[in-house]
Formats: C-alpha cells, structure tokens, sequence
C-alpha cells in the first residue's frame, strides 16, 4: 500500500540533496550519520522512497557500500514541502504543461487561489547542447553576478533564479507577468493566469484576437518597456509565451532565457524576439507591424 511521505522522509532527502554536491551518489553511512534516527530505520525509509521512485538506490561497488541519489521526483517533493511550509500552496493539483525544460502543475493556495509550480529541468539533450543555448547564457551571466564558477552551477537551480530574477523585475515596474510567489530549489511558484472564472487563460497562438491591432501595439510598448525600464530582454519571445487574459489582456511567461542589455548579443536578441511576434501578427492579422530596426535603434541609444 501506498503511504505519503513525512517529516522523516523529507529530513532523509533533505540530506541526500545536501551531500549530492560532494557525491554522485550518497553513502548510506553519509547519510546515516547527519540524521538522529537509527542506521536499520533510516536504510528501510531509503528502500520505501526507492519504491516511490524519490530516490535512486543501489549497491556502488566503489564505496563498497550501498548509496542513494535523488531523482527527479524527489527533487520535485522537495520543493513542494517547502511550498507548503511557507504557505505558498496548500493544496497540490494535476501536471497542466509539459515542455523539454519544464514541468508545470496546478496548486492551490492556502486563500484558495490558483498557483503554478513550475519545475526547471535539465534533459540529456540539454546537457549535449547547452552550451550553444541561450539558457546557457543566461545561466554563466547569473553565475557571475554569484560570483560562482561555471563548474559550480546547478543548471535546474540556475534557471529558476534566472525566471524568478526577472519575473519580480518586471512585475515591480508593473508588466504584465504572472506574480512571484516563491522559488525552492530549481522551482518557482507564481499566481496562475486565468479567465471566464478561474479558467487557465490561453495563449495567443490559442486566441483569435478581435482587436489584434491594440494588442500588438500593447506587446511592443510592453516589449520595449521590459528591456528599457526593466533590463530584460526575454530572448524566445513569440506566440507561445504570451498569454491573453480578461478583455484581451496580454501577459507574458517563460523567462528561463532572459538576459539583461549588457548582454553581447543584446542587439540580435532584441531583434529577433520584436520580429518573431510582428511575423506572427503578420501572417495571422495581416497586420502592418512596426518598424523593428528603429525600436531597435531606439533601444540601443538609450
């Protein structure tokens, strides 16, 4: 039969992730030795969380000894407990999005409101070419203003302080993006965009706009203001990561990316996000969009 985790658990993966820095995987006897419960409960609790697939743990014959690490899952329990420790969630709902970096599920907050948890991955395909993403970039010039080595950043970490970094940047100079709540580990929790009573509002490629010349001519003031007042430049900005709300409202989401100005490739990045979003209200409004070069000028100037 199938039990939740508790205190007890949650104090044995606490320690695990603590110890995961100096060791890939954990020597129970590493383990064993920073929790007050005794050696025969602590390995039978570790073989319980290998059946709930939070941890990972097996025989390492180079410790001669078993050992444990946590898994994805585990790291994802982590940062809920925490959540709901400090009062950001109280209850935990269904995965409502899944992409190649991410997982998002519902919570809802101890007020009753609806919350997102979203969780940073970091697949095996992104450890093969992160090095050439903009991800990447954002996560070295995070590092920096840590005064961390490369070596030393947690990818999945790095990333949700990258988001959660610009996601109170920009909703404290008053741009639409969904509110911070809190970040844990490689999570952040912000309040969910909704619709029509509580609905997840969509996204603007989900949307057919009954006044797309207001809302374009609203994404770019807001675009401009982001890297002008807020020192972001979103860096992967299109229909995807714009999300329509009440009365057409545009809000914008999925920061992992986002650079300040200073950045290098500042004037390619800055192009490249105001002429994906003025091509897609070309090709589905028809719209006559904006000159991109003089905002770009004009951005670059100030």
């Amino acid at each position: 039969m199938t039990r939740f985790v508790d205190e007890k658990d949650i104090a044995i993966l606490r320690v695990i992730d603590g110890l995961r820095t100096a060791f890939e995987w954990v020597p129970i006897e590493k383990i064993v030795e920073k929790l007050p419960y005794k050696d025969f409960e602590v390995k039978r609790r570790i073989k319980e969380l290998d059946k709930m697939e939070l941890v990972r743990y097996r025989y390492v014959s180079h410790y001669n000894s078993f050992a444990a690490m946590l898994t994805e899952k585990g790291f994802d329990t982590l940062a809920l407990w925490d959540f709901k420790k400090h009062d950001v969630i109280e209850k935990v709902g269904t995965e409502i999005g899944v992409g190649k970096e991410s997982v998002i599920i519902g919570c809802v907050s101890p007020k009753g409101e609806w919350v997102v948890v979203k969780f940073h991955r970091y697949w095996a395909k992104e450890f093969r070419n992160i090095r050439k993403s903009l991800a990447y970039a954002s996560i070295i010039v995070r590092g920096k203003e840590l005064n961390l080595e490369d070596s030393r950043i947690d990818i999945p970490r790095a990333k949700a302080q990258v988001e959660m970094n610009a996601l109170e940047k920009l909703h404290k100079i008053g741009i639409n993006v969904p509110e911070p709540l809190g970040i844990n580990r490689h999570a952040i929790a912000m309040k969910m965009l909704t619709r029509n009573g509580g609905i997840p509002a969509p996204q603007l490629v989900r949307v057919k706009l009954t006044d797309p010349v207001t809302a374009y001519e609203t994404i770019i003031e807001d675009y401009i203001k982001m890297v002008d007042k807020g020192d972001v430049i979103h860096g992967d900005f299109n229909e995807y990561n714009v999300i329509i709300t009440e009365n057409e409202t545009p809000y914008y989401i999925d920061f992992p990316q986002a650079v300040p100005k200073s950045y290098p490739e500042a004037k390619f990045l800055i192009r490249r996000d105001l002429n994906k979003i003025s091509h897609y209200f070309q090709l589905k409004y028809r719209l006559k969009t904006k000159d991109v070069e003089k905002i770009l000028k004009d951005l670059m100037e100030k």
